[in-house]
């Protein structure tokens, strides 16, 4: 059993919890809708799971139990009630349970589970309106693409083999769809921010949020809108476009630290001088910018199955190239396919590196250096697609840019393959 001091400060941390849900509670309800639980009644909600939760624990267990059919029972009342007038939501009632489980979980240790619930229950609750808007933009089609990529990951990932086959036995079945699975996750997020947010918040944001999704599809969508938009708007294009490439080398660490953490920390110095000039760079078009553009872009559900299954593909073959070209023409062989890899994309030769690394197949630096060099180069093939489909007034801006971010890029792939 915890000692008094424990109780007492678990239990203010549980006032705390329901003080927070029922602020919350409180403020988002309409005038003319009845209040079930508020800014008083939540703390005691939480505060009675907290005291039956003590009570189970020293032997009346039966007492967790019924308290939570009554607070059940309240909530259903309240429910019945509610029901009879116009408002007929039961988010409240629904809520009221759980605090009462967030109190019990504290009761039994698990004060930082039961807090980090409480938190983020407040903010889904208070983003009822974006949530809501969220859910008018997204498509039926793109739901039912998510559903069915879910429930591919769900019911095949535990099926598939977890070994390797194949010519140097680099491919893993299971390891390969984890992967995929990691390089969609990454790129729904950017694409429900860019859902929600970029139609209407300009390049800018329109370029970060893009950037998570596909750098690539920024830089094609914002040439083809600078080339059609007045020429005093290519500033504002370029902007978009140089912040999406930046958002695509952070993206790349970020996948590198989470299948390698130890590769990631190595990589972090190298590629902060890239992503710091592509930092640089959009500072000084953003101070410059000539007027107010908005942007809307046109992207791919990256949770479609037919190209979560490209990718996978994709992928595999990097994979067993990289291992191929190593195992024949050691890191020059492996520098040459990641070069050919990232003319198209440079997110099966990051996740490709990184996982050889973590098999000790290449060094660090080896792998590192392979990433910066795919890095650069498809910095270079976006630079060339804004050079060939973005007009002049883009070409003047975008051209010395990028050529600068790619010599960086190329620079730090060097030092690191030397080092």
């Amino acid at each position: 059993m915890p000692t008094n001091l424990q109780i007492a400060y678990n239990g203010a941390m549980v006032l705390l919890m329901g003080l927070l849900i029922g602020l919350e509670r409180e403020h988002s309800q309409a005038e003319d809708e009845p209040l079930f639980a508020g800014v008083r009644t939540f703390p005691l909600i939480t505060l009675i799971g907290f005291v039956c939760g003590l009570v189970a624990r020293v032997g009346s267990v039966w007492v967790l139990p019924v308290a939570l059919v009554g607070v059940g029972a309240l909530a259903v009342a309240s429910y019945v009630v509610k029901a009879r007038g116009p408002h007929r939501g039961a988010t409240t009632e629904f809520v009221a349970i759980l605090a009462f489980v967030l109190g019990a979980l504290t009761a039994f240790d698990y004060l930082i589970p039961a807090a980090a619930f409480a938190v983020v229950t407040t903010l889904i609750l208070s983003m009822k309106a974006p949530l809501h808007q969220l859910a008018e933009k997204i498509q039926k089609d793109e739901i039912y693409a998510i559903l069915k990529f879910g429930i591919v990951t769900v019911v095949v990932l535990p099926l598939l083999p977890n070994r390797a086959f194949g010519p140097f036995e680099v491919l893993n079945p299971r390891l390969i769809w984890w992967l995929v699975v990691l390089i969609s996750g990454v790129s729904m997020v950017g694409y429900v921010m860019m859902r929600f947010w970029g139609a209407r918040q300009g390049t800018a944001v329109a370029g970060i949020l893009g950037g998570l999704a596909s750098s690539t599809a920024v830089t094609f969508g914002f040439s083809q809108k600078a080339r059609e938009a007045e020429a005093s708007a290519a500033r504002y294009f370029a902007l978009g476009i140089v912040i999406a490439s930046t958002v695509m080398l952070l993206r790349v660490l970020f996948l590198v630290w989470v299948i390698y953490p130890g590769l990631g920390m190595s990589l972090a110095l190298p590629i902060a001088f890239p992503a710091g000039l592509g930092i640089v760079l959009a500072f000084v078009l953003w101070r410059k910018k000539e007027g107010q553009t908005e942007a809307k872009l046109e992207l791919k559900n990256p949770m479609e199955l037919g190209q979560a299954l490209k990718f996978g593909l994709l992928f595999a073959v990097v994979l067993l190239v990289s291992r191929a070209a190593h195992h024949y023409f050691g890191s020059a062989g492996v520098y040459v396919a990641s070069a050919l890899a990232g003319l198209t994309d440079v997110d099966a030769i990051t996740v490709s590196a990184a996982r050889l690394a973590f098999d000790h197949v290449l060094s660090p630096n080896t792998a590192n250096a392979s990433i910066l060099l795919a890095s650069a180069m498809n910095t270079l093939v976006k630079g060339g697609i804004a050079l060939v489909i973005g007009g002049r007034s883009l070409q003047r801006i975008i051209g010395p840019m990028f050529l600068a971010l790619f010599l960086v890029s190329l620079v730090a792939c060097l030092v690191v393959a030397k080092s």
